[in-house]
């Protein structure tokens, strides 16, 4: 007990106990009022949520809580008290028997467990006061190692610890330098794949001199050349410094990449060669915006001679696409912050556009004034052109090019936006073919697939362009109406879809007559209010029209077209309609 008053004076503890059981309660607030040589400040709560209540503005030296509450039991328990009172020890109480209770506690961030029934006075108060003194101790160096981490962690120098085989550990910045994915791949690689033989021997000297400290020399920063993962090879200081780990000689490296520094005293020579050997077109004006510079990759990418170009403005290279808002927007960013990125339409001397990715830079002299524009830019039109072709083919039906299920069901959703809106109406219209199934197993998939491209262009016939034709797959196609002026849309064209499809197709010299159709028919806001739900609610009544015979449309709710119509004079009709089933799987939300 002598060992407190001597770290700690003759302050008081203040205690949170975390007790619903009254008796509990008292009997702990008693071995805590016992007489000892520092007083004890003991506050009561009967709940988890009181004890996080307090956490704003309680002044405890440690928290003791009961781990059987009843608002919150066991390891719910533990990581509310351990995330309210982040700085503050944590005692655990469990009941006989629950030691295992107990130990997760522990394993999970308390302080320690105390057995209910096993505890007098003394054991409490000194579990408590060691708590304490562990907390305060564990809170001590978890701020070093905090500061100490932060240092190592933000450091723009590769900092690696190693032994004489081996690397144990490296900072962020040891991954960027070394070109490693992450620091961990540096972890467990042997030094000399970084260092090379020459420094590997100063390596050697470092660790000589942590095992005999009279052989130790002065540390000192040296130049040398360093290799990377890949095997490229970088220009480094290096300093080096002996330490323990774990008990054993090991050796801290700090190294900084010095290329730039070396590249920069060889730049002069080299410029010339790099700007003109780069891929890249590169394209230098004047502080008046003059080109005073190009190199052999802008000649080849705009068609424009050096001759040609030089001392004319960059505005030749315009393809009249970008308004003056455009431009007027690249030389705000680029004068406030020195650089542009972007692509950019531009035309070449024969006329032809394309699309350039272009990097601008502002070069300034000491006074920072701007004595030079940059410009590098290449081509990128074909990749242009095919992030066009990945973005089509993701939205659309390979087979017949209409709107796949994931564009269509985007259509449905804005189409039913703009709904609420405006209070319009809408349809969806869930066509199968009949008699498809035959046409493939008679005449094969390459006059099945000619049949459906066939359709598709014929139901494309049939309605607005306003109006969404859409492929889910197979032989069922949906059609959104939007924006319908009359509830008797949805009938009308229905039935031109029903004439279209059974019309005979004529494809590779085969004539298929018997193909039809059944078609279930979903008013919004009547048969659902969300895309799902109408397409269930259509899915439902094309199945209704199958089973009428074929060759029909059924509107969603009615048991045929007598029914239909009766719903078209009451349409529309409150709520969200008779459908209450869920969603078949086909029919939900792409990636739902």
């Amino acid at each position: 007990m002598s060992s407190w008053t001597e770290a700690h004076g003759s302050r008081s503890i203040g205690v949170l106990v975390v007790e619903s059981d009254p008796a509990d309660a008292e009997r702990i607030s008693v071995l805590l009022t016992a007489p000892t040589d520092v007083a004890v400040r003991a506050t009561i709560v009967r709940s988890c949520a009181a004890a996080v209540a307090l956490a704003d503005g309680g002044n405890f030296d440690v928290v003791l809580c009961d781990l059987c509450l009843p608002d919150s039991p066991g390891k719910q328990t533990v990581d509310a008290i351990l995330a309210a009172w982040p700085n503050t020890p944590v005692v655990a109480l469990v009941d006989d028997g629950a030691q295992d209770l107990g130990s997760m506690a522990v394993r999970h961030g308390c302080q320690d467990f105390l057995v209910k029934g096993l505890v007098d006075s003394e054991l409490l108060q000194r579990t408590l006061r060691h708590a304490i003194e562990r907390g305060a101790v564990a809170c001590a160096l978890k701020e070093s190692e905090e500061r100490f981490r932060t240092l190592v962690e933000v450091s723009p120098d590769a900092i690696l610890v190693c032994t004489v085989d081996r690397v144990i550990f490296a900072n962020p910045a040891a991954a960027r330098i070394f070109g490693a994915a992450h620091r961990d791949d540096l972890v467990g690689i042997d030094p000399l794949r970084l260092l090379g033989l020459a420094n590997g021997l100063r390596l050697m000297a470092v660790l000589d001199g942590e095992r005999d400290p009279a052989a130790a020399k002065v540390a000192e920063r040296v130049e040398c050349r360093l290799t990377r993962l890949d095997g490229s090879g970088f220009d480094a200081e290096m300093t080096s410094a002996p330490v323990r780990q774990k008990g054993h000689p090991a050796a801290e490296l700090i190294i900084r990449d010095i290329t730039n520094r070396k590249l920069g005293e060889r730049r002069d020579r080299l410029a010339a060669a790099v700007f003109q050997n780069t891929d890249e077109a590169m394209m230098v004006t004047d502080r008046d915006n003059r080109i005073v510079a190009v190199n052999g990759a802008f000649e080849r990418v705009t068609g424009y001679s050096a001759e040609e170009a030089l001392g004319r403005d960059p505005r030749l290279l315009s393809s009249g696409r970008h308004d003056k808002a455009f431009y007027r927007a690249l030389w705000t960013s680029l004068t406030s912050t020195g650089h542009w990125h972007g692509e950019v339409w531009n035309r070449r001397k024969n006329g032809e556009l394309y699309v350039q990715r272009l990097t601008l830079s502002l070069i300034r002299d000491r006074e920072g004034r701007v004595v030079n524009h940059v410009g590098i830019f290449d081509d990128v039109t074909d990749e242009r052109e095919e992030v066009e072709r990945i973005r089509y083919r993701a939205n659309y039906d390979a087979l017949t090019g209409l709107p796949n299920r994931s564009l269509l069901y985007d259509r449905v959703l804005q189409a039913i936006a703009k709904a609420v809106r405006s209070g319009g109406r809408l349809a969806l219209l869930f066509l199968d073919l009949d008699g498809f199934k035959p046409v493939n197993d008679r005449f094969g998939h390459l006059v099945g697939d000619q049949v459906l491209v066939a359709v598709a262009e014929r139901l494309q016939a049939c309605v607005r362009d306003s109006d969404t034709v859409g492929r889910l797959g197979g032989d069922e196609f949906v059609i959104l109406l939007a924006e319908m002026s009359s509830a008797a849309d949805a009938p009308v064209v229905s039935n031109k879809v029903l004439s279209a499809v059974a019309a005979p197709f004529e494809v590779s010299g085969v004539v298929i007559t018997d193909l039809g159709a059944s078609i279930g028919i979903a008013l919004y806001p009547g048969d659902g209010e969300t895309v799902d739900l109408l397409l269930a609610a259509a899915d439902k009544a094309m199945y209704a029209a199958k089973r009428a015979g074929k060759g029909h449309y059924v509107m969603a709710g009615g048991d045929g077209n007598r029914r239909n119509e009766a719903q078209l004079r009451d349409w529309p009709v409150e709520g969200p309609g008779a459908l209450a089933e869920e969603p078949s799987p086909r029919m939900r939300a792409p990636g739902a």
